[in-house]
């Protein structure tokens, strides 16, 4: 026997139809049944094909092409069972058949296991929730960003108002001093008026300075900010000394330094670092407080920025007389030390504010040094200040 025999017409087999007694009822109702079970099985993996080449994003889209495969076999069955109905084709039959279980035994084996990953995907309700949830992230942004913006705009009104509040706290200084010139009589009066002002106009610009810095998000900015505001504090405490004190020429430098340096630390981060002051009364006026006071000021802040990486130590500051006509004002800490240990001029670390510290030493006619020792020591030594 050949092998188209075996396949088309295997020897002492008749059709399909010969076991139906050729009943044309029977037969045409086995024929009319597989042929529509055949169309529907041809239109449903053509469904599915042009699914899978719409959504290629989808996840196991492989497992369509599998189903198609599987349903174009059993769409085969059924046409073979048309043909053995009038041709003994068993062979053709069996071996579609074979292909047929073939394909199911695979789609089952892959089924299951695809079957948790499947559920596991989001449901339409989760993807609308999803969806939901990013739109009022987006509503959010949107929100912050018309903050920011009205913050940016109330940012550049502060800037506004406080160059406007300046000049007019000048123009009303500058009267003032006018006023003082030509009324001796009211000396006492008009200083005490004027150093009063002065202090509360530093304190509103300090105050809007605060609220400036609560708007402000950068570190940096920030920093500088705080770093102004110390500077303005100096000022200040200056003009609150002179204020209080009886003639309204000069105070005492002691009290001034210690106040401003607790201020200073308080002020500062670094809340395991500890101040002491130690200061010989010495009388001094208004030309010499500033520039000293700034100085000091520079001096701790620089400390407690660059020495105490680790948020703990001491700071000493001494004023003392070492000659007869000469002050020597010390500002130490048991910080970080500098590299090699030796004394350098302090204009050669200009990453620590060194153009201002000089520039404050030179108003004071005097000169600078530093060593690192167990610490940073700077040491700045000026002459008896002049009173007029």
């Amino acid at each position: 026997m050949s092998i188209w025999d075996w396949l088309l017409n295997p020897a002492g087999l008749t059709a399909h139809g010969f076991c139906l007694s050729w009943a044309p009822g029977l037969v045409w109702l086995h024929a009319a049944s597989d042929a529509v079970i055949g169309l529907a099985y041809f239109s449903a993996p053509l469904a599915l094909l042009s699914f899978a080449r719409q959504r290629r994003d989808l996840h196991y889209v492989w497992v369509l092409y599998l189903f198609v495969a599987f349903i174009v076999a059993c769409r085969m069955t059924h046409l073979m069972s048309i043909v053995t109905l009038w041709l003994p084709a068993y062979g053709i039959e069996g071996i579609v058949k074979l292909i047929t279980a073939v394909f199911s035994i695979a789609t089952a084996i892959i089924l299951w296991p695809l079957v948790p990953r499947l559920v596991a995907l989001p449901s339409p309700a989760q993807l609308e929730q999803l969806n939901a949830q990013l739109q009022l992230m987006i509503a959010s942004q949107q929100r912050a960003t018309v903050l920011l913006q009205e913050s940016e705009a109330c940012v550049k009104a502060a800037n506004c108002e406080l160059s406007r509040r300046v000049e007019e706290q000048t123009a009303e200084l500058r009267s003032a001093n006018g006023h003082l010139t030509e009324a001796l009589g009211q000396r006492d009066l008009l200083l005490r008026e004027v150093y009063h002002r002065v202090k509360n106009n530093l304190q509103i610009v300090d105050a809007l300075l605060a609220a400036q810095s609560r708007q402000i998000s950068d570190k940096e900015a920030l920093a500088a900010l705080h770093y102004l505001r110390q500077r303005v504090f100096a000022l200040g405490l200056v003009h609150q000394q002179l204020m209080e004190s009886p003639d309204l020429k000069t105070f005492d430098i002691s009290p001034f330094l210690r106040d401003l340096s607790n201020s200073i630390v308080d002020a500062s981060p670094r809340s395991g670092v500890a101040v002491s002051v130690r200061a010989i009364p010495l009388a001094v006026g208004l030309d010499f407080a500033i520039p000293l006071g700034l100085l000091v000021t520079e001096l701790l802040t620089n400390a407690l920025k660059h020495e105490f990486p680790d948020g703990a130590g001491k700071i000493s500051v001494v004023l003392e007389r070492s000659e007869a006509e000469t002050f020597t004002l010390a500002v130490s800490d048991n910080g970080r030390a500098l590299a090699g240990g030796k004394s350098e001029p302090f204009a050669s670390k200009p990453e620590r504010g060194a153009n201002i510290i000089a520039g404050l030493v030179s108003q004071l006619k005097g000169t600078i040094s530093q060593q690192s020792k167990d610490g940073t020591r700077t040491e700045i030594y000026v002459a008896q200040p002049a009173m007029r």
